[in-house]
């Protein structure tokens, strides 16, 4: 095994020849997280309060605190490289809540594709320092997805929600479960068409039942949640696009196989998939060539649980243990998200530093 303390020195020199190396506060607000970090996160937190009554947590990534501070400091829009190598707490079924990652985030890179490739091999350069030659790299493509998605026979009301569900694969099963055996949606003619009028009648069939519109929903989200049931009754989803959904995200394995399946696909329902099947295959061919000993597998559901995800995304996994050692992708919905008045690309990859020295199995 590679010694850890000279791997991680290297590491840092590596991380100081691409970028600025920053240490964003340790305590960071709760809310950020529980708005953008995703289920997974947000309930790994470990909280505290302020004071003033604010929630904070200590840092449970870097990634959204740098982006944060990028902003706050007027840089959006300018193409900055900021890198990191420090504690991140979270609580976890096994191993410390306290553990160092390490790690690359690149905002508003001039060319983000090159950007991409650079972070990828930066993460497998890290591997190799700690002895891990040739990780598996599990590769997935956001925009192949969603290019899927926007071409398809599907009532607009349902593509947000089916977006919603992709990289969640028990999640996305249900929802597709559904849409092939739609619920049945029993329409009650004595119910006013009018919402305000629905809401007064509600109301009042509440009072009349003794129940307070504080202890329970009230009339208003009574009356949402059924227009939206009406109206998702409504909007059937055809058999044929459940079964081309179902079929892409089946799709699993080496990439390059992979890479003519989803082609094939494409070719026999008829929706043009060539831009972004051009850019992965791309990709593919690039790490052919500059990294020949990773074994290069594609999942056409994989992605992380974010909807700011907007590209390719990776992650790198130990050959024994199945431990993911690093992920990265492109995340170009973030910053808008944060409060920036137009999109940004950004690019970046974490570096599970604990798994690489060994620290928690």
């Amino acid at each position: 095994m590679a010694d850890n303390a000279s791997a991680r020195a290297e590491l840092e020199c590596r991380i100081l020849d691409v970028a600025e190396l920053v240490s964003p506060d340790v305590l960071q607000p709760a809310d950020l997280f529980f708005d953008l970090a995703g289920e997974d996160i947000g309930r790994r937190l470990m909280l505290t309060s302020g004071p003033d009554g604010t929630t904070y947590c200590l840092r449970p990534d870097f990634t959204l605190p740098i982006a944060a501070q990028y902003l706050a400091n007027g840089n959006a829009g300018e193409t900055k490289a900021f890198g990191y190598l420090g504690p991140v707490f979270r609580q976890r079924d096994h191993g410390d809540f306290e553990f160092d990652q390490a790690g690359l985030e690149f905002l508003a890179p001039k060319d983000s594709e090159q950007t991409f490739t650079s972070i990828m091999h930066f993460a497998i350069d890290a591997c190799a320092l700690y002895g891990e030659d040739a990780p598996r790299l599990h590769l997935g493509a956001v925009d192949l997805f969603e290019t899927l998605l926007a071409k398809l026979d599907l009532p607009d009301v349902w593509r947000p929600r089916v977006r919603d569900r992709f990289g969640h694969d028990a999640a996305m099963g249900r929802l597709l479960d559904r849409l092939a055996v739609p619920d049945q949606f029993d329409e009650q003619d004595q119910l006013p068409a009018d919402d305000d009028e629905l809401i007064a009648k509600i109301a009042a069939d509440m009072e009349a039942a003794g129940l307070s519109p504080y202890s329970g929903r009230q009339a208003e989200e009574i009356v949402a949640r059924y227009r939206e049931k009406q109206m998702l009754a409504e909007a059937a989803v055809s058999l044929k696009t459940v079964r081309i959904l179902r079929e892409f995200l089946s799709i699993a394995g080496p990439a390059h196989e992979q890479a003519f399946r989803v082609a094939a696909l494409g070719k026999k329902v008829g929706i043009d998939l060539d831009e972004p099947l051009e850019k992965f295959m791309g990709r593919l061919t690039e790490l052919k060539t500059n990294a020949p000993q990773i074994e290069v597998e594609f999942d056409a559901g994989f992605a992380p649980r974010l909807d700011y995800y907007t590209g390719h995304v990776f992650e790198l996994t130990a050959n024994k243990t199945g431990e993911v050692l690093a992920s990265g992708g492109q995340y170009d919905r973030l910053l808008e998200r944060m409060g920036a008045s137009d999109r940004i690309s950004a690019v970046g990859c974490a570096i599970w530093l604990d798994r690489l020295e060994g620290g928690s199995k």
